[in-house]
């Protein structure tokens, strides 16, 4: 290792899906805390299957002030014409990211349901 070596741009190899997330719209929508390992056992095994992952419109949404100790923070991304869409959960407690789920895949159909739950959304 060289003393230029030092200076150099460290080679990142990111995930094409990676990428493509950062470029798409992203809102986040706090729900009451379940098990989380279940949750993500649902929802891997609907990807598999390439169903629709119904656990998803189960969960109840929470406002963020009611209950602060324990919550799952749900990051959905979109296209443009919501056509494709991802959601990445995350386990909060005491706010602080305690476990982060995978990338799953949510139809159309399943993301307006979940979206329905919050309040009126048109899309």
């Amino acid at each position: 290792m060289s003393l230029f070596d030092l200076f150099r741009k460290k080679q990142t190899s990111e995930p094409p899906l990676k990428k493509r997330l950062a470029s798409m719209r992203c809102k986040r929508v706090n729900y009451v805390a379940c098990d989380f390992e279940d949750l993500c056992g649902q929802m891997q095994q609907a990807a598999d299957k390439g169903g629709d992952a119904d656990c998803l419109v189960k969960l109840t949404p929470v406002n963020y002030y009611a209950l602060k100790d324990e919550y799952i923070e749900a990051a959905f991304y979109s296209d443009e014409e919501h056509e494709e869409n991802y959601v990445i959960f995350r386990l909060i407690k005491f706010d602080k990211p305690v476990r982060a789920s995978g990338i799953y895949p949510v139809s159309k159909d399943i993301l307006r349901k979940a979206y329905e739950k919050l309040g009126a959304v048109n899309f």
